[in-house]
């Protein structure tokens, strides 16, 4: 398995959980938008990536972003959700704590 094909089914993998949470059918994803419903399922089974235009199109439609889509561990997905809505004093208050927890473990 390639780097590609390991990223492929990561995506595909949120891709179809992100569409079963938000209660839509393929056909629904792909009307929304603008695709045939054979390219979602492709997507949602690995067989090919989305282009970056497409992952934020259906990160929006999801209420997600590209990056949580993206990111390498899942338990990072909720992070990126969390980031992405913080406002910059949420988002420098949670660097804060990351950078505290770090210099108490050195």
């Amino acid at each position: 398995m390639t780097n590609q094909d390991s990223i492929g089914m990561r995506v595909g993998v949120r891709l179809r959980e992100a569409r079963l949470q938000a209660g839509l059918t393929v056909r629904e994803v792909a009307d929304r938008i603008g695709l045939k419903h054979s390219i979602v399922v492709k997507y949602e089974n690995g067989a090919i990536v989305p282009s970056i235009a497409r992952l934020q199109a259906l990160a929006r439609l999801y209420e997600l972003t590209a990056a949580a889509l993206l990111a390498e561990h899942d338990e990072a997905v909720p992070l990126f959700a969390l980031l992405d809505q913080a406002d910059i004093g949420q988002i420098e208050h949670i660097v804060q704590v990351v950078r505290d927890g770090f210099s108490t473990k050195e």
